[in-house]
């Protein structure tokens, strides 16, 4: 089972998952012309898989890296914001 590996692009004292989500980023652009409507996996700052079902991808995700920091992310033009009531509403 792989252990966490620091990214190559990971900054000094920065979260292993804040990195990747930095790495969609910089990559977005390049992400839409290809995997527009899909989910992306990154890893260690690569697209490691890419599918239409997030839940699927994660399984894959977790059957190949284990417990290791992994970002999946729907590539679209305009990110979807979920709004979910906090607990205290729920009473």
């Amino acid at each position: 089972m792989p252990t966490s590996k620091k990214l190559k692009e990971q900054e000094p004292g920065e979260e292993p998952l804040a990195a990747e989500e930095r790495v969609y980023g910089k990559k977005r652009s390049r992400l839409l012309q290809r995997y527009q409507g899909q989910f992306v996996a990154l890893y260690q700052g690569r697209v490691v898989g890419h599918g239409p079902n997030d839940e699927d991808l994660a399984r894959q995700m977790f059957e190949k890296f284990g417990d290791a920091p992994f970002l999946i992310q729907r590539v679209e033009k305009e990110p979807t914001v979920y709004e979910v009531p906090s607990p205290e509403v729920m009473r």
